[in-house]
């Protein structure tokens, strides 16, 4: 199977691209959301700031075991591929879409599907009906072609009419790097 050729970045207009909530610190995380009046990520549990640091850690931990070299303490996020379904996150949605090839591989890192559920999966035994081996893992860009093969692309078909698939919405790519992030912000 072909891996998409692109990483599409889903944002709120008013706020501009390329902006992690946990990018200032906690306080100014907890700050950010609670403005969140719109959109599906208006509807973010509680613990979601918690939640959110100690994913990061998690991912960018694996990514450097498996010889990431991240140069960031947050990613930036996107899905490989498009996945219109990210609109709904944001009352005014915009996307930026960059060629996968203008990435260096040491500075990306992948999970199946977002990395909050997929972590979720794997931790949560209440979850197992969804649980995939996968599942609570951090792939390179090397492993997308056999994760591709093995799971398949994550699609609005499967996600609406199998149960057992409706949260694997799309891979997310997490971009642990500026200099091609700051390229696009300026054009954005």
């Amino acid at each position: 199977m072909n891996i998409p050729k692109f990483l599409f970045h889903y944002y709120e207009l008013d706020n501009g691209p390329f902006r992690n909530i946990t990018e200032y610190g906690f306080e100014k995380a907890e700050s950010v959301q609670n403005q969140i009046s719109e959109g599906f990520n208006s509807k973010r549990p509680d613990n979601y700031i918690d939640l959110r640091f100690s994913l990061e850690n998690r991912i960018k931990k694996q990514f450097i075991l498996k010889g990431g070299k991240p140069n960031r303490n947050d990613p930036f996020y996107f899905t490989l591929g498009q996945c219109d379904w990210a609109k709904s996150w944001y009352a005014n949605p915009g996307v930026i879409k960059i060629p996968l090839t203008d990435f260096k591989p040491e500075h990306i890192s992948f999970t199946y599907p977002d990395s909050m559920v997929s972590f979720q999966f794997y931790d949560e035994p209440k979850l197992e009906t969804y649980r995939k081996d996968c599942n609570g893992q951090v792939f390179l860009l090397d492993e997308i072609n056999d994760l591709i093969n093995e799971y398949g692309i994550p699609s609005n078909e499967k996600y609406l009419t199998e149960e057992r698939l409706k949260y694997d919405k799309y891979i997310e790519a997490q971009v642990w790097d500026d200099e091609i992030i700051n390229e696009y912000k300026n054009k954005a």
